[in-house]
């Protein structure tokens, strides 16, 4: 069976700045991968297209060496379906007897927006590695698969959605993470250290499309079973930095004191720093002395905003006091501190804007990040920004990338009363003002992750780095300037 992981859409992103990007270490498609292997016995070849492109001859290649019955994964974010159906379209053409199924979030909440496609088959709705087994066994034995539960499907020109799949209960019962399906490939892998030890987080953030998954239910696994893969990432591949890439870390403390435990007692602290998701309400004094003799190095936290009202509207149910006085008892303590803040939310005034760009100043943020927020589809901001009739959706969701303002004018949604091109301008000026800076300079240069916790700068920069950067840096000012420019017409045509 061929697994792919599509790239995002390439006219959300720019391209000088994807050279620094950080690209998610796929957990997603390998977990699917391990339990077909362990359930089904499958013989499996995974593409990530992040850090290899699958080219017409590559696709030829891999589509002849699967045996038949044909079956096709394809797993999807709303800023990658695009490519996913450009591959699935191009899968069709070349072996139209292909079973094609697709999954992810975005499949999820919008599995007609993928069926109406002509060429995929089935959409896996939710967790996927049970039902695609349960797939994969009925296809691979040519039995009708319209029973199982967890999927959609067209039958006599008819969608169908079958019931849900009850959320794996028990995670150990998933087989351990495939590290060895990716490890020819470590070196193309800024975060070959990711691992997962817990999936879903309880709070209802309107923003957040992971509820579409995980019900809002939080699960872990074992604290034996995380220790082996923080073993084998760390003797085995040598990984120094281990980032667990998890929704919300903090929920259970037992949990996360126990792995902390562990870590000291294997000596894993003595071999790698380890960074955590986590959320400020979920960090005290006890807490982080725990984690830093663990050698935990850096937090990432959502602050989202510095108002408090936009942390009730967006339901974050954690106070801006809370964000700061982690920030501040994390950083005196010797961790570090990533933050990500989101400008265009509800209600949000310019003002607000403001306060939000002068606290993150103020504050000892080793990095950060401002955003415009996006409407994924399954979130209560998609559902928010439609009923106010301002969604805006550009062909293959093209838009719906948080930095999309760099690349264009439509963003997907901006409150009432807010002038577009003064938000795109206070979110690019905000980013610009905190690297064009003693402090933000200082964090691209050394800090374990740069640009709030996405931007990855070579310690030592070759001469294409150098010219990549001085392009990128005209192409910034290009846009400010264009920004600028248009933000002032439109307050003077407002005035008239």
């Amino acid at each position: 069976m061929l697994l792919i992981n599509p790239s995002i859409n390439i006219k959300s992103q720019n391209k000088l700045l994807s050279n620094y990007l950080y690209s998610s270490f796929p957990t997603g498609i390998g977990y699917l991968a391990c339990y077909l292997r362990k359930y089904n016995a499958a013989n499996i070849t995974i593409f990530d297209e992040n850090i290899n492109q699958l080219t017409e001859q590559k696709l030829n290649e891999a589509l002849s060496q699967i045996s038949l019955p044909r079956i096709v994964g394809i797993s999807c974010l709303t800023l990658t379906v695009k490519r996913g159906m450009e591959l699935a379209n191009k899968i069709k053409r070349i072996a139209p007897d292909t079973t094609i199924i697709v999954g992810g979030i975005h499949p999820t909440v919008m599995p007609e927006d993928c069926l109406l496609e002509t060429c995929v088959d089935i959409v896996v709705r939710g967790e996927g590695e049970v039902t695609l087994s349960y797939l994969y066994g009925l296809i691979k034995g040519g039995n009708s698969y319209y029973n199982v539960d967890g999927i959609s499907f067209i039958k006599d020109k008819k969608i169908i959605h079958n019931k849900p799949r009850k959320l794996i209960e028990n995670l150990d019962t998933i087989p351990e993470f495939p590290y060895a399906l990716f490890e020819k490939d470590i070196n193309k892998y800024r975060d070959f250290g990711s691992i997962l030890t817990s999936r879903g987080c309880p709070y209802p953030c309107i923003f957040c499309s992971q509820r579409a998954i995980t019900g809002g239910k939080y699960r872990y696994f074992s604290t034996e079973r995380s220790l082996k893969e923080i073993g084998l990432l760390v003797n085995k591949y040598n990984q120094k930095k281990i980032w667990f890439i998890e929704d919300n870390m903090g929920v259970y403390k037992k949990r996360l004191f126990d792995l902390a435990d562990g870590i000291i007692s294997c000596g894993y602290n003595q071999k790698a720093e380890f960074i955590a998701d986590l959320r400020a309400d979920s960090i005290d004094y006890e807490l982080i002395l725990k984690l830093k003799k663990a050698n935990f190095t850096m937090f990432v936290i959502g602050a989202e905003t510095g108002s408090e009202k936009l942390m009730k509207v967006i339901n974050k149910k954690e106070t801006v006091k809370q964000n700061n006085e982690a920030i501040i008892l994390a950083t005196r303590h010797g961790i570090k501190v990533s933050a990500v803040y989101m400008f265009g939310l509800p209600t949000e005034t310019r003002e607000e804007r403001k306060l939000t760009f002068k606290l993150s100043k103020k504050l000892p943020l080793d990095n950060v990040r401002f955003n415009i927020a996006t409407p994924y589809p399954g979130t209560a901001l998609y559902k928010l920004a439609k009923a106010e009739k301002r969604l805006n959706v550009l062909d293959g969701w093209e838009n719906f990338n948080v930095q999309y303002y760099l690349m264009g004018d439509i963003i997907p949604y901006y409150p009432k009363d807010t002038n577009k091109y003064l938000l795109i301008y206070d979110t690019l000026m905000a980013n610009l003002r905190t690297y064009i800076s003693f402090r933000g300079l200082k964090s691209l240069a050394k800090s374990t992750l740069s640009g709030g916790a996405v931007i990855s700068i070579p310690k030592k920069l070759s001469f294409n780095d150098f010219i990549i950067i001085l392009r990128l840096g005209a192409f910034l000012l290009k846009r400010f300037v264009y920004i600028l420019y248009k933000a002032k017409i439109e307050i003077v045509l407002k005035k008239m």
